[in-house]
């Protein structure tokens, strides 16, 4: 090998004496030239032709990725699934989280939700004005905006929409959201919005998609329930419907939906969203390992479903929402007598070892809990959550000192001849009952005896909430993003069909509640709902036990994605425009 190289360095010697005539060739002769070389100054002549091409090549290469950049590019299918048929992709009517979800693709609200949770414009032209008393909301919408059959979208549009959901014949959901709201056009782009009081909290009603009248118009309000339209969705939003596909037996197996040019946020990245539609979860992951569709979101308090990060290359996503699970301790005619005692709810608060909870029954896919106002949303006391820490031995001398003194032989504590005794209620989902199960482990230790009372959640809703018939009961509550704890916690709220469970009554924190929904000034609100949140700890009407995260599993291919909490888990799509799959490079400037 030596010598070889010797030799072709001496024959590269020759050769590049001969470069130096090369003025004096003729390009056509140099294949002639060529001829006369012997077979090792051809080889010579070959290695050193190839060694330029590759400098230059990679000295080019080198020079193009210095100088561009990675940016997302047009084109590619994004496949989600979602487990349930799609029955109305139509935001007045949906109330599944398959058919909201959809609804977001399709259709655009006059504001929607961004990463953080804030209300941003969608349609509108900026935020909306507020009047001097408060009450009157005035909003503008963006110019040129388009349906996605390229007709124009109005003001008559939002006020269709508006009043369609205020018609008690199209039986929306969300028709007491509406009630006693008057709608006036005051431009082709502009109206007004006017409530019957002050209510802060009434702006995330905005987000409602609109619809187009020119097409709904034409149906009877008694008839949107069965409307075609319902499957075949004609909105603004950045995806319009392109395929239904269905099975031999009716069932919707999947859709396709392509991005819209003319959307006002500017076109998708990706070309082309597909979803596919399951009858379970576990059918569902089965499809999102074998890589039959990219991404699954699911909320683990609906579902008993596990994520074994240790096992997937997929983006395992965790966001919190605004959603807890709380035990909520009957104050009323029908609650226990046991459980009046201050000092015993103080300590079965205490004596809760939350994480041990969400490790035990919801894998670690939840966060602690406690009190009704969340870390994500509008006036969190952080102080909370040492008002009621975990602290057992705490809890313990609690009861002593209260005078529960424990049986040695039973491990249950007594007073006055009473044992420290009574019953959760929940419904009979596995989840529900695994954490009572966990509560009634945990209070044992400090000994309380605990029966637990699981029943279905129509039985549930019947037979124990609306007639408030429950020692306690284990619960979940979806506030929204916005904080307002009025239907919750307000006295007003404490029958049925108020959802206050505990019945808590204290004009203190009514006082803080309404001052809190009568101001549009955040400082104000995040005072009173900090105080409110203090009351609510001093007195235990409930125990908050964890708060729910929305679990996303997504391919490593889909790109773009900024995710830092949801208000709900539909506005999981609310950037979904600035997704990508392709990539392509520009000269950096």
């Amino acid at each position: 090998m030596k010598n070889f190289f010797a030799t072709t360095f001496k024959e590269a010697e020759k050769i590049g004496r001969g470069i130096k005539n090369l003025r004096s060739f003729k390009f056509g002769r140099i294949a002639g030239t060529f001829g006369i070389f012997g077979r090792k100054e051809k080889i010579a002549a070959v290695l050193l032709g190839a060694i330029f091409v590759l400098d230059i090549s990679f000295s080019a290469a080198r020079f193009y990725f210095l100088h561009t950049q990675a940016v997302p590019a047009y084109g590619g299918t994004y496949t989600e699934g979602f487990v349930g048929q799609p029955q109305f992709i139509n935001p007045l009517l949906a109330q599944s989280p398959t058919d909201k979800a959809l609804a977001r693709l399709a259709y655009s609200g006059l504001y929607k939700f961004d990463d953080n949770g804030n209300l941003v414009p969608d349609l509108a032209q900026g935020m909306p004005a507020i009047s001097k008393d408060q009450k009157t909301i005035s909003i503008n919408l963006k110019p040129n905006l388009q349906w996605q059959d390229l007709q124009p979208i109005t003001s008559d549009d939002v006020i269709f929409t508006l009043q369609s959901v205020q018609n008690a014949q199209v039986k929306s959901p969300l028709r007491g959201l509406w009630e006693n709201v008057k709608i006036q056009k005051t431009g082709n782009l502009s109206l007004q919005i006017t409530t019957p009081n002050v209510s802060a909290p009434f702006l995330s009603n905005l987000v409602l998609g609109i619809l187009p009248q020119h097409i709904w118009g034409k149906i009877a309000a008694a008839n949107f329930s069965v409307s075609p339209y319902n499957l075949e969705p004609i909105g603004s939003g950045p995806y319009f419907m392109k395929e239904i596909s269905k099975s031999p037996f009716g069932e919707i197996n999947y859709i396709k939906m392509n991005s819209f040019a003319e959307y006002q946020g500017g076109k998708a990245y990706i070309n082309t969203f597909e979803a596919k539609f399951f009858d379970n979860y576990q059918d569902a992951i089965l499809a999102l390992h074998s890589k039959t569709i990219q991404g699954l979101g699911f909320v683990p308090f609906d579902q008993k479903i596990y994520v074994d990060t240790a096992k997937t290359n997929l983006q395992i996503i965790k966001l919190p929402i605004p959603e807890y699970q709380a035990l909520f301790i009957n104050e009323g005619e029908g609650g226990s007598s046991i459980l009046q005692d201050p000092a015993v709810r103080e300590a079965l608060a205490k004596s809760i070892d939350r994480q041990n909870l969400i490790t035990t029954v919801y894998n670690g896919l939840a966060a602690p809990a406690y009190g009704p106002i969340m870390p994500q949303q509008l006036g969190y006391n952080s102080a909370v959550q040492n008002m009621n820490g975990y602290d057992s031995a705490a809890a313990g001398a609690i009861l002593d000192k209260d005078g529960w003194a424990m049986n040695a032989s039973s491990g249950t504590r007594y007073r006055a001849g009473q044992p420290l005794a009574f019953t959760i209620t929940t419904n009979d989902y596995e989840l529900n009952e695994e954490s009572a199960e966990n509560l009634q482990s945990q209070w044992k230790k400090i000994g309380v005896e605990v029966k637990i009372n699981a029943v279905q959640t129509s039985d549930l809703e019947n037979n124990y909430i609306r007639p408030r018939k429950f020692d306690a009961i284990l619960f979940s509550e979806s506030t929204g993003f916005d904080p307002d704890p009025f239907v919750f916690w307000h006295s007003s709220q404490a029958r049925n069909p108020g959802y206050n469970l505990s019945q808590y009554r204290d004009s203190a924190a009514d006082k803080l509640i309404n001052e809190a929904r009568n101001t549009f000034d955040p400082s104000l609100r995040a005072q009173n709902y900090r105080q409110f949140q203090a009351l609510i700890e001093n007195t235990v009407p409930a125990i908050f036990l964890d708060q729910s995260e929305f679990v996303y599993e997504l391919s490593p291919d889909i790109k773009g994605t900024q995710f830092t909490e949801l208000a709900n888990p539909e506005d999981r799509f609310y950037d979904i425009t600035h997704w990508y799959i392709n990539t392509g490079r520009i000269w950096k400037k």
